[in-house]
C-alpha cells in the first residue's frame, strides 16, 4: 500500500517484510510497517522492489497474510 500527503509519501507492507530490511532503512523514518519518503529525496527504487519480492514470496509461498 502506499499514500501520498503534504510533504511525503509512505509506502506500507507488512512488519515482517519491513524487519528483514531493517539494516537499509535507517535512513528513514519508519512505523510498525511504514516507510517515510520525502518527496524531496531520492526513491529507493533498488530497495522497494526487492522488498516488493520479498512480501510477493512470503505470501505465496510461506504463506504469511498480512499481519
Amino acid at each position: 500500500m502506499f499514500a501520498g500527503y503534504k510533504k511525503h509519501a509512505n509506502v506500507v507492507s507488512t512488519p515482517s517484510t519491513k524487519d528483514v530490511f531493517a539494516d537499509r532503512l535507517q535512513d528513514f523514518d519508519t512505523g510498525k510497517g511504514s516507510i517515510k519518503l520525502p518527496y524531496d529525496g531520492e526513491i529507493p527504487t533498488e530497495l522497494l522492489t526487492e522488498m516488493i519480492a520479498h512480501r510477493i514470496r512470503e505470501f505465496e509461498v510461506d504463506g504469511v497474510k498480512w499481519m
